[in-house]
């Protein structure tokens, strides 16, 4: 596939991520008056509803019971979490360092693959790692200084999110992709339901256009990244996922006033260029 091949995908792929940050800055405009817990919930009960009946006419009732049953929980609990601890950290936090935070999730997956997925990974791989850490150390300095548990949270948040990609790929045979999309909102609505009525809080009448907004966000969002890869090769189209940390920084600079220091776009930057080497990497190791 040539890259004028690949331009559509690469098209959706960054719209993907310009509505996912700006889903992201609006579930932070509540301001915390929903629980992460009600947020998510929301999100996931309206993306199984669109999925559902698709999934149903496509494959039957089948798809309904997760196999494998154990790591597909694992999977689905790794990523609720995940997206509940980034909500939780961006109502402490700048939408971009947070953000940033999340995307260290790359480094994880590479420091799991030798023992979830049985990969060998090289030194160049391992320092890559080490590297994109010293970038993760540098965003986390406020925590250190004792400014906000939120930088904490966002590094838990993408350290949750590499299991839930690792556990991806070692799924990756186990179920045609839309299924094992699908199964994310799946495991969000059995997992979140139960909490809902202890986290319950009566929408307010002015939020109803902020709450469409995120659910409708969330879903073309979701749509747009799956029919990328339909579009565009993976090793064109997944690096451009980073452009989500600048799609972070304009909505939080457009709603918030919030602008990273130099500092933390020189840990922004490291992060970045590790999880990109890592994906160039892998791309050339796979082609030899």
């Amino acid at each position: 596939m040539t890259s004028s091949s690949s331009l559509p995908g690469i098209i959706l792929m960054t719209l993907a991520v310009i509505l996912f940050a700006w889903k992201d800055a609006l579930a932070k405009l509540t301001g915390g008056y929903y629980s992460p817990v009600l947020i998510i919930w929301a999100q996931v009960v309206f993306m199984f509803g669109i999925w559902f009946p698709i999934l149903v006419y496509k494959y039957g009732w089948s798809w309904l019971i997760p196999k494998p049953f154990g790591w597909q929980v694992a999977r689905g609990l790794s990523v609720v979490t995940s997206i509940g601890l980034f909500y939780w950290a961006i109502l402490l936090i700048p939408l971009a360092d947070a953000t940033a935070m999340a995307f260290t999730a790359p480094l994880i997956v590479t420091a799991l693959s030798p023992w979830m997925l049985g990969e060998k990974v090289g030194v160049r791989r391992w320092s890559a790692v080490l590297f994109g850490f010293l970038g993760a150390l540098i965003l986390l300095r406020p925590a250190f200084d004792g400014d906000s548990i939120g930088y904490l949270l966002a590094f838990t948040a993408g350290l949750l999110l590499g299991f839930f990609y690792t556990a991806n790929r070692k799924l990756a045979d186990a179920a045609p992709p839309l299924v094992s999309v699908a199964y994310s909102a799946y495991m969000g609505v059995i997992i979140l339901t139960p909490l809902v009525p202890f986290k319950w809080t009566t929408p307010r009448l002015e939020d109803g256009g902020l709450i469409l907004g995120f659910v409708v966000l969330s879903a073309i969002g979701q749509s747009l990244l799956i029919t990328a890869f339909r579009f565009g090769q993976a090793s064109r189209v997944a690096p451009l996922h980073f452009i989500q940390i600048v799609a972070a920084t304009f909505f939080g600079f457009l709603m918030f006033d919030d602008f990273p220091d130099m500092l933390t776009w020189v840990g922004v930057l490291v992060v970045v260029l590790s999880g990109l080497y890592i994906a160039m990497r892998e791309t050339k190791i796979k082609a030899m």
